[in-house]
């Protein structure tokens, strides 16, 4: 298994704005994200914070990407064939999303250190050339935080 992390920057105040999204530029190979984590520490942000999990169609263009090697192995055995990539806002072009989200959400309190580990039993599977991006719902300002993604390519 596979876990990479690091902090994003505030967002812009826009519905439907990317927070992270993991990316899978790979031509042929899968993976399958099995947990997604976030955490405000950046301030409280504002009360009724929600976010979705929605796939991505076509990779926006970060404001900082952090690219995962043989480190963010859980063996430290090999790094990740699929050259996975986690990409943070705030982007300057957002990634395409799908309409519909996958159902994962969450809905924050206006609290700094607030934040949820959400498990995916059975994983959500990343084809090929698209990603899996935590979007904020509402028009507000979502705070830096801790993003960590866990995922497995050797399924």
């Amino acid at each position: 298994m596979y876990t990479v992390r690091s902090i994003t920057v505030a967002t812009a105040a826009t519905a439907d704005h990317t927070i992270a999204d993991l990316w899978n530029p790979h031509a042929t190979q899968r993976i399958k994200v099995v947990s997604v984590a976030i955490f405000k520490r950046g301030g409280a942000g504002t009360a009724g914070d929600n976010l979705r999990l929605k796939r991505a169609t076509v990779r926006g263009t970060a404001g900082s990407t952090v690219t995962p090697d043989i480190d963010n192995h859980g063996e430290r055995a090999v790094a990740p064939v699929s050259g996975v990539l986690l990409d943070l806002s705030a982007f300057s072009v957002q990634p395409t999303l799908d309409a519909s989200d996958l159902g994962f959400g969450w809905v924050a309190p206006a609290v700094q250190g607030a934040g949820i580990v959400m498990p995916i039993p059975g994983g959500i599977v990343i084809p090929p050339g698209t990603g899996l991006a935590i979007v904020q719902v509402q028009a507000t300002i979502w705070p830096t935080s801790e993003i960590t993604y866990s995922w497995l390519e050797d399924y």
